[in-house]
């Protein structure tokens, strides 16, 4: 360590930030401390700034930082700079906070012609991990037929109807409640929830699947084509008959840890099976 860089030494975070899983926020803390003592004469230190980026694999992001909540910036001997950062966790694969440091140190006669910038920069790099691995299977119903008199007094027409199954496994190393799980259906389908978040008393109950590490819960959905709905229709009946598929939705996904974090995802474009030629 630098012993002429007054703030260099109190600008740490712990070597093992523990489980980071994507799907949560990463939350941490910056703290800049003047290191002088307050019988200090012959150094000063003003203007401290704090700026900090999430290195993720696909990109550097630069963060937003909030002042912390109750606490006044001081430059004084024994002060501190605080700055709260939050970063919603996306990517798996190695993350890097890269923290950048600059102040201004005045010697002797505190005069402003004695001023020097300096400057120090810290990586903290961490692992983000899945937290729940999701996989599903698209299963076709017999058609529901209504009556359709766009083709005549006596018209019919049929209405897809599909299930979607879901198999959540946690794959993390503690103890997840799950929120929620919602399919986000794309028109002309609506989804029916088949699963313990369909019931309206959920809020008062209270009771929510608890999924410890490798444990796996099934859920499902109805997807049903929506009577007198077009939006979407046509999109649908051309992917049917270009690669015999066509998209259902987006499952989406949300979690507390056993600590109160929140977590969510959302799966992709989730499509049906195969029809055959």
């Amino acid at each position: 360590m630098d012993q002429e860089f007054l703030l260099s030494s109190n600008l740490g975070l712990p070597p093992s930030f523990g489980s980071a899983h994507v799907g949560e926020t990463f939350s941490c803390a910056l703290c800049a401390n003047n290191e002088l003592r307050p019988d200090q004469n012959l150094k000063t230190v003003s203007g401290t700034r704090i700026l900090a980026e999430m290195q993720t694999p696909s990109q550097a992001v630069p963060l937003e930082l909030h002042a912390a909540e109750g606490i006044a910036d001081e430059d004084g001997p024994g002060s501190a700079l605080q700055r709260i950062i939050r970063f919603d966790l996306k990517e798996e694969g190695n993350h890097v906070l890269a923290v950048n440091v600059s102040y201004t140190e005045t010697t002797g006669d505190g005069q402003a012609t004695s001023g020097r910038v300096r400057s120090f920069r810290k990586l903290y790099q961490f692992l983000a991990q899945p937290c729940l691995s999701v996989r599903t299977k698209a299963t076709e119903l017999e058609t529901a037929e209504v009556v359709d008199k766009t083709y005549g007094p006596y018209g019919r027409t049929a209405l897809l109807r599909y299930v979607l199954e879901a198999q959540l496994e946690n794959v993390s190393d503690a103890g997840v409640v799950l929120e929620e799980t919602r399919l986000q259906s794309r028109p002309p389908f609506k989804s029916t929830s088949l699963n313990w978040d369909a019931e309206e008393d959920i809020e008062d109950s209270g009771e929510r699947p608890l999924l410890k590490p490798r444990d796996v819960l099934q859920v499902a959905f109805l997807v049903e084509q929506q009577e007198g709905v077009s939006d979407g229709l046509e999109d649908v009946k051309s992917s049917l008959r270009r690669d015999g598929r066509a998209v259902l939705g987006q499952l989406a996904i949300q979690w507390r840890t056993t600590m109160g974090e929140r977590g969510a995802l959302s799966t992709g474009n989730l499509l049906t099976r195969r029809r055959a030629a």
